[in-house]
């Protein structure tokens, strides 16, 4: 799986800009004779086959990003948040201070543009500016390479174009790391699952989704299943590791190598009966998973509860999430797919479970 994910992570797409992602995923998954249609708002649905209830599997195809809001006489790129809290400042440990050194990639109309992640270093700062312990959003740019504004127009740039952090994705052993696991992880394993699974095989009528500006606030989430009238539907995402220093087990237990993660609730309270079967089946097949319950943490899973869909989700443990350098172990990936294709074959006898 390491080479469909390193291909995901590696296309742009932050928020508002799925078009790339979901534009592979048309043609990689038409060519394997599935039905895949992209909807007017930006998301991509495929249906696979099968019989039975209708089950969405769903991911999102954005990833975190930033905005141009000016461009300075000397051709520096000022920036913004690209989420929805305009009021988040990059601090140093925050999402959007952590760029700083990371090649960066500015999303423009005709094409892409490459530059770097900066902020001023310790040779020229003023006193002021050593004491400044909190960095304002003045304080970090992209540096094009080019010496005025007009050379960067020359080169397609306009306030509003979305730039995201761009390293490639890398693997040391059985540890995978680099920017967009949060969420290609849910496409790449959708795409092994089609490896998996044949239509007959299936106990459910299956689709599958990626939404647009999930990170914006479950966006594209809210109208995806019209087109599907899915019942039943499983949110695949990344999820919180805490097996790093500074963690406290008793706030965050699940690890990398410890299987998927099974999520029963964060912003959301999740289907019970579902996350149940979910849970029946890993134990069935024999396949390690991790169950949580966090903070701070929703998922597209959030807007199918509110359009009346009885929804889980389902993580893969991740360190250093909405960085350029999150991290994941590849055993988990796998057992994850595995988990999915057990999952779907299996006769749903959990549907009349909500009345119990």
């Amino acid at each position: 799986m390491y080479e469909i994910l390193k291909t995901l992570c590696e296309i742009p797409g932050p928020v508002g800009r799925e078009e790339r992602v979901h534009g592979f995923l048309r043609e990689r998954w038409r060519a394997r004779g599935l039905e895949v249609d992209v909807q007017p708002v930006g998301n991509l649905v495929a249906r696979v086959g099968g019989r039975g209830p209708k089950l969405l599997l769903l991911g999102h195809g954005d990833e975190i990003g930033f905005a141009v809001r000016h461009i300075s006489p000397e051709g520096f790129l000022f920036l913004t948040t690209g989420q929805r809290l305009g009021t988040d400042r990059p601090e140093m440990r925050g999402s959007y201070g952590l760029p700083t050194g990371q090649p960066a990639l500015v999303m423009t109309r005709e094409g892409a543009v490459e530059g770097v992640f900066a902020t001023l270093t310790g040779h020229v700062l003023s006193q002021r500016q050593r004491e400044t312990a909190q960095l304002e959003w003045r304080d970090l740019w992209v540096d094009l390479c080019v010496g005025s504004r007009a050379e960067a127009e020359a080169l397609g740039v306009r306030v509003g174009d979305r730039v995201v952090w761009n390293p490639p994705l890398r693997r040391r052993g059985d540890y995978i790391y680099g920017k967009a696991l949060d969420n290609r992880v849910a496409l790449a394993l959708m795409d092994a699952l089609l490896e998996r699974v044949r239509p007959d095989e299936l106990a459910y009528e299956l689709f599958l989704g990626s939404s647009v500006q999930e990170e914006i606030g479950l966006i594209g989430a809210h109208s995806i299943n019209r087109a599907v009238g899915a019942s039943y539907a499983i949110a695949l995402d990344i999820a919180l590791s805490g097996d790093v220093p500074g963690v406290d087990q008793a706030d965050v237990s699940a690890r990398l190598g410890g299987g998927p993660v099974l999520v029963h609730k964060d912003l959301y309270a999740y289907s019970a009966p579902l996350t149940y079967a979910i849970a029946d089946a890993a134990e069935a097949a024999g396949i390690p998973i991790q169950h949580a319950v966090l903070g701070i943490f929703g998922s597209d899973a959030g807007a199918l509860m509110r359009d009346g869909v009885a929804a889980a989700l389902l993580g893969v443990p991740t360190r250093y999430t909405h960085s350029p350098f999150e991290m994941l172990h590849a055993a988990d990936l796998d057992r994850a797919a595995d988990l999915l294709a057990a999952f779907v074959r299996r006769p749903p006898t959990f549907l009349d479970q909500g009345e119990r």
